[in-house]
């Protein structure tokens, strides 16, 4: 992971807890101490006395400690977000093992930043329908294999019905042998949830 992945990753994570991106005083303080510069030297590259960075740092490990649900500074910033990162489980990037042996599906997912994000990317009333009747699903299902199998995944389908309905997951990934029986847990699931969704692809 190099600095400007960091600095995307680390904008997006404050954006979900402040809804602002982060400011040029913070990506300098972000990408100082990923290259292992000392306060002095990241207020010097601003042009900002070393007792206001230290002061924008202090907000900002805060921040990020707090959405890492860790204690972070400027000394185990660096490691602390590489060890988060190959997380298998974290809260950008949700990952869980279900089954047994061979029959192991990995569904992977990831959380929308924030309600407000979302409500600004749901569709505008002029292309929702002028009068009060149900919306129109819209199912296109017509690249999607024909399934007649469907063996007992329940705690599969309870999973993926949390993540999309309940926390909203915008990304899952699922993952597993082939002939598991990924497709025919996605087919099942759409059938449970289509109700929810004005348009399913």
């Amino acid at each position: 992971m190099d600095v400007h992945e960091v600095l995307r990753w680390a904008d997006s994570l404050v954006f979900t807890k402040t809804g602002k991106h982060l400011d040029h005083v913070q990506t300098a303080i972000l990408e100082g101490t990923w290259q292992h510069q000392k306060y002095a030297e990241i207020a010097a590259k601003c042009s900002y006395s070393e007792a206001h960075i230290r002061s924008v740092a202090a907000d900002l490990w805060k921040v990020l400690s707090d959405l890492l649900a860790e204690d972070l500074n400027k000394y185990n910033f660096r490691a602390s977000l590489e060890r988060w990162i190959a997380s298998p489980i974290s809260n950008y990037g949700n990952c869980v093992q279900i089954g047994h042996g061979n029959g192991n599906i990995n569904l992977c997912g990831e959380s929308l930043p924030s309600l407000e994000v979302s409500q600004k990317l749901a569709p505008t009333s002029s292309s929702t329908n002028q009068d009060n009747s149900e919306p129109k699903i819209h199912l296109d299902l017509s690249d999607a294999p024909e399934t007649n199998l469907f063996y007992n995944r329940t705690s599969e389908l309870s999973t993926l019905k949390h993540w999309i309905l309940e926390n909203r997951t915008r990304l899952i990934t699922l993952l597993g042998l082939t002939g598991i029986g990924k497709t025919a847990l996605t087919i099942q699931l759409i059938e449970q949830i289509q109700n929810e969704f004005d348009y399913i692809i």
